[in-house]
């Protein structure tokens, strides 16, 4: 436009121009909405957030992003350097500048998980920490990114391996502070409310899950990964590399709980051992194969069927099952072909199990397995047969003498070993009755 445009013929230019700009970005809108659902970039009001939240997103508004880079910068030297406390605080605020990148909680929730906790030798002292990690993830980390399939992940990691496996030197109290909770919670007069606010857990996807795979022993750290896992799955969207971890939670959480998926406690409350889920084996199976049929889990699928068959031929075998032993032998041998089919490949592969080497061999896990095989077996005998029963209950004594006597160290004990024996046998004879075999008594 010239100088001499009148001024007022400029300003309606002006005026129709930003309408055509404002009608071009409105069109965007919903393109804009949808690319955010998809990447699960969830948008999450200040007045559904903390306080913090809300001050930090209306004071630096678009600068947010170039505050938290700051701060990010510092964290990693923090991190380096080993100063975790100083971390925390720095952390927290990051989460405050940032609450909907769900990368931000799972590094916070890491590093008090791991990171700090260990820096404290009382277990009680390191259990709130671990907690701590699981409550931020849980109530925080899912209140603004609830459909993170990231961060489901995340929780379930720290059940099912900072609790349910044996690396931290107070792991058993870990499993026994996780008992008691979920005792305390899933015998509430409230039910599942109670545990919806105790473990943050849906109550729909909870009776969901007993649904597909019957009751299951929340005590245990395998079920709370299932759970995660299952409930992650749900927000996947096209993302396969998260789709393909969820998954493998998910079978490595129904395996374990195949092998281990009834716990037995002392008279205090504290885990002592876990009988197996002998009914899990067809579903786990059908599980695999139907998720064969999926390009995105054909793989994964495969390497983990010839896993969970390898597992539940040597458990049913461990537990006296030799029909049904030989049967799901049968089908690994299908799968491997430098297995030999037949009664002869199956004492083969039985004669070369990690569960037949000498005890001191065998990791916690796999001892508590043949342990627990022994000592049913033993309850199963008594009053039928007595020798039987002695016989197997001296294999199972000797056994554990053996194993406990395999501990290099005070720490080495206290981190892998066993119960007491005489307390074990007692949670078994107690929970078995005498006589009568378990689970699966068309096999015998």
């Amino acid at each position: 436009m010239s100088r001499g445009t009148n001024p007022a013929l400029r300003a309606r230019a002006f005026a129709v121009l930003g309408l055509a700009f404002l009608l071009l970005a409105g069109g965007r809108h919903a393109d804009l909405v949808a690319r955010r659902g998809a990447d699960n970039l969830q948008f999450v009001a200040p007045e559904d957030t903390t306080p913090l939240v809300a001050m930090t997103t209306v004071a630096f508004g678009a600068f947010r992003g170039l505050v938290a880079d700051v701060l990010w910068v510092r964290a990693a030297e923090l991190q380096e350097n080993g100063q975790y406390f100083e971390l925390v605080q720095l952390a927290t605020w990051i989460s405050q500048l940032e609450p909907t990148i769900p990368e931000v909680w799972e590094f916070q929730a890491w590093n008090l998980a791991y990171n700090i906790s260990v820096l404290f030798p009382d277990p009680e002292d390191r259990w709130r920490w671990v907690s701590h990690g699981l409550d931020l993830l849980r109530n925080d980390g899912l209140r603004n990114n609830p459909v993170s399939p990231v961060l489901h992940w995340n929780i379930g990691w720290l059940f099912q391996h900072k609790i349910g496996m044996d690396f931290d030197q107070a792991h058993r109290f870990f499993k026994a502070e996780l008992a008691r909770e979920a005792e305390a919670a899933f015998s509430h007069p409230d039910g599942l409310r109670e545990v919806e606010r105790v473990f943050r857990m849906n109550p729909e996807s909870v009776e969901q899950l007993e649904e597909a795979f019957g009751p299951l022993d929340w005590r245990l750290p395998a079920t709370h990964s299932l759970y995660w896992a299952v409930r992650g799955l749900r927000f996947v969207r096209g993302n396969a590399f998260q789709a393909r971890n969820l998954q493998r939670m998910r079978l490595h959480s129904l395996s374990q709980l195949l092998l281990q998926g009834e716990m037995l406690t002392d008279s205090g409350g504290a885990p002592l051992l876990a009988l197996p889920r002998f009914d899990l084996t067809d579903r786990l199976l059908d599980e695999l194969d139907r998720l064969d049929a999926d390009p995105m889990f054909g793989e994964l699928s495969r390497r983990s069927m010839r896993m969970v068959l390898m597992e539940a031929v040597l458990l049913h075998a461990e537990y006296g099952r030799s029909a049904r032993a030989l049967e799901l032998y049968e089908r690994l041998a299908r799968l491997d072909v430098d297995l030999l089919p037949g009664p002869g490949g199956l004492l083969n592969l039985l004669a070369q199990s990690p569960l037949h080497e000498d005890p001191e061999q065998l990791s916690r896990d796999q001892a508590l397995l043949r342990l627990t095989a022994m000592l049913v077996q033993a309850r199963e005998w008594d009053g039928l047969d007595a020798d039987r029963a002695r016989g197997y209950r001296g294999m199972a004594r000797q056994f554990h003498r053996r194993f406990q006597a395999a501990r290099v160290s005070a720490e080495h004990m206290d981190r892998t070993g066993l119960p007491d024996f005489e307390v074990m046998d007692r949670a078994v004879q107690t929970r078995l009755p005498a006589g009568i075999p378990f689970q699966d008594p068309e096999i015998l």
